[in-house]
Formats: C-alpha cells, structure tokens, sequence
C-alpha cells in the first residue's frame, strides 16, 4: 500500500473525493491530503480579439500626402507696432559716460591669386625618376622643401602638377599589369635614399621586417634615418635584389 492517497481529479469535471477515513480505521501509513480547490474551477474561456474597425473610404481622386512630407505650417505674424513704452534713461555716473565709438571690423584680406601652372608640364625636364628622386629628398627633409623646390626651379603648384601626373601614370600602369613604371619609381626613390643616408642593408631590411611584426615600424624606420614614405619602395627594391642574389 503507498504511503500517500491522492485522489485522481480532472479540471473541467467535478471530481468525487472518497470519505475521510474514520479514526478506528486510521493507519499510521494513510495520509488524507485534501485536493487544491482550483482543481475543480472551470476553465477559463479566452476570448476572440475584436475585429479591427473598417478603414475609412477615400474618395475617388483623392491623393493623400504622407504629414512627414509636408512643409512645417507657417506662423502668421503681423508687423508688430511700435512700443508705447519708453527707453530708461541712465541716471547717475551712467549718465555722464560717453559711448563706447562701434568696433571697426578689419576689411577682409584679399585673396590670394591661384597659382599659374605651366602648360604643357615639363615632363621632359621632369620624367618619372627625377620626380622619384625629388619625392625621396622632399620625403627625407620635408622642412626644406622651399629649398629644394628653388634648387630644381621648380614652385610649389608646378611640382604638386608633376607629381599628380606621375602618380596618375604609375596608377594607369599598374592597372594595365605593366610594372615596369613602379620599378623605375622605386629604384630612383631608394637610389635617392642611399646617396644620402647610405647603403640599406639585407640586416636592416630583416629589422624593418621583425618590427613590422611587433607594430614598431615607425621607430625602427626613425632608428635607421628613413622616413615613413619610404616604407613601401625600400620593400619592394630589398626583395627584388633578394630575389636576384
């Protein structure tokens, strides 16, 4: 015999416990557990959703502008009169003080001229490597560019011209899988580099590489004398003279 007796039920039919057990009939292993009395509720009944109310009709022609589309209303303001009220008038040392005379505003500087750019551009007095080798001086040395500039008689808006061409041209080639341009570039860009700051070496190249891998490349670019734009060329002139070893 179990220990407990629990009256099977059902929740949507009335349920029929049996009669408590009387006190002589009672065992210590019988236990009367009475049933909840939310077993013998009646199911809740949900009812349906109400029906969504008929849209209202349009008439026929009628187009309908979304609001967010529409201008803001304008507020119609009419011109104000004149106040009936008069100003304060300063009493006292306010009184005796002179007006300030108004704030001259300084007339605007005139604009400069633009610059004038030869036309045609000196290509032949200024091919690819020249521009190369400049590029690596101006690259070295960025604070004496008026310098440099002077040196080859060239102006500021003259070599910025020559070099947009060349870029353009080095961009056209690579495009069209000649990359015998970009060689040129970047043995004039290094052959510029070593004249001035010598040799670069297979060991600093292998330097660059390892502090390229722990995110220091601009300190060991610094360390070897080598600017930021050099980068790029002295990569690919080292594994080409690698390859040719």
């Amino acid at each position: 015999m179990p220990d407990t007796l629990i009256p099977t039920t059902a929740a949507d039919t009335p349920t029929v416990y049996p009669s408590e057990p009387e006190p002589d009939d009672a065992s210590p292993w019988l236990t009367w557990i009475p049933a909840p009395d939310y077993w013998n509720a009646s199911p809740t009944m949900f009812l349906p959703p109400p029906k969504p109310a008929p849209p209202v009709p349009i008439p026929e022609g009628v187009i309908l502008i979304p609001t967010e589309l529409l201008p803001p209303p304008a507020l119609a303001h009419g011109p104000r009169a004149p106040s009936a009220i008069p100003p304060p008038q300063f009493v006292g040392p306010v009184a005796d003080v002179a007006p300030e005379p108004p704030v001259s505003v300084p007339a605007p500087a005139p604009a400069l001229a633009p610059a004038i750019v030869p036309t045609p551009l000196p290509l032949d007095a200024f091919p690819l490597e020249r521009c190369a080798r400049l590029d690596a001086a101006l690259a070295l040395d960025p604070a004496a560019e008026p310098n440099i500039l002077e040196q080859h008689h060239l102006d500021l808006a003259t070599w910025r011209a020559l070099r947009q061409h060349w870029q353009g041209a080095l961009r056209a080639a690579i495009r069209g899988g000649d990359l015998a341009p970009l060689r040129a570039y970047d043995d004039a860009f290094v052959g510029e580099l070593e004249r001035v700051r010598g040799t670069v070496t297979p060991e600093q190249h292998a330097s660059l590489t390892r502090a390229n891998e722990r995110g220091a490349r601009a300190e060991a670019l610094a360390a070897l004398g080598l600017p930021a734009a050099a980068i790029l060329p002295v990569e690919r002139v080292m594994l080409r003279r690698a390859a040719r070893v």
